[in-house]
């Protein structure tokens, strides 16, 4: 387990910066509409394990479409435009389901899914195109990236080593207070010594709290997504990823810290 992890992470580390120092935009949006299809097709696996594919289809194109959105800052609408991209697949949405009445079995539950999925993964996750178009943008991204990942690393080892006080059970039963603690410093800790390399024009105490607030809120998505599997009955997203499970279990702290990071930087940095 521990081996697939790690050789997993040594694959995927330098692709991941290889797409955000030399993909440029367009490699980096890529990038993007690929995960958000892997991500929903693993969201509407835990409660629509049966359904068909043409309705998946559906689903991801509409997230792709919303992801796109977001790359129209420098347009008249600029960071106006996914409310509208959004309301536009809503309607799409309900319009389909409208014209399916009669042949969708528990259509209510069908359509709350399928909302769910479109508001949770790429409404969220297009976020990382703002970010990415920000100044310094790929520089955030990275250093989020080390931040959230370390986090979630130390908590790991140190919740298997140390913990025994569970954190919360009923969501997530192998998650203690031990390792939230050890998760929260490592994301302190990396957040400050790899923000001093990559970002050196920001102060010491603001990328301290920022990266712990955003440990804070990272620990929320994992959450979220753990609420979401103990509901289905899964352990895992997928098998995708050895070791870590599916793209949607290496996603959940970042589909909340990377919004919550580009309000920082909108109201708090410089962009």
């Amino acid at each position: 387990m521990h081996l697939k992890r790690w050789l997993t992470a040594l694959v995927l580390i330098p692709l991941i910066v290889l797409v955000l120092l030399k993909g440029r935009r367009l490699g980096f949006v890529l990038t993007l509409l690929l995960i958000n299809g892997l991500a929903q097709q693993e969201f509407l696996g835990f409660f629509q394990p049966t359904v068909d594919q043409a309705r998946k289809v559906k689903v991801v194109v509409l997230g792709s479409v919303l992801i796109l959105s977001f790359c129209t800052t420098a347009s008249p609408l600029g960071r106006v435009a996914p409310i509208f991209v959004l309301v536009g697949c809503l309607f799409a949405l309900f319009l389909f389901y409208l014209l399916s009445y009669d042949h969708i079995q528990e259509l209510a539950w069908d359509l709350a899914i399928n909302t769910l999925g479109l508001l949770y993964i790429p409404l969220l996750l297009g976020h990382f195109v703002w970010l990415r178009y920000m100044t310094q943008g790929e520089w955030w991204i990275l250093w989020l990236l080390f931040v959230i990942c370390s986090g979630d690393t130390a908590a790991y080892y140190t919740g298997k080593a140390l913990g025994q006080k569970k954190f919360y059970p009923q969501v997530s039963p192998g998650k203690t207070w031990a390792g939230t603690y050890g998760g929260l410093a490592a994301n302190l800790v990396v957040g400050v010594l790899v923000g001093h390399w990559l970002l050196p024009d920001e102060k010491f105490f603001s990328l301290a709290l920022l990266a712990l607030v955003l440990g804070c809120i990272g620990l929320l998505g994992d959450l979220f997504e753990s609420m979401l599997k103990r509901q289905a009955e899964v352990k895992d997203a997928s098998s995708f990823l050895p070791g870590h499970g599916g793209m949607l279990d290496r996603l959940d702290s970042l589909l909340f810290t990377g919004p919550a990071l580009v309000y920082a930087r909108l109201f708090l940095f410089q962009m």
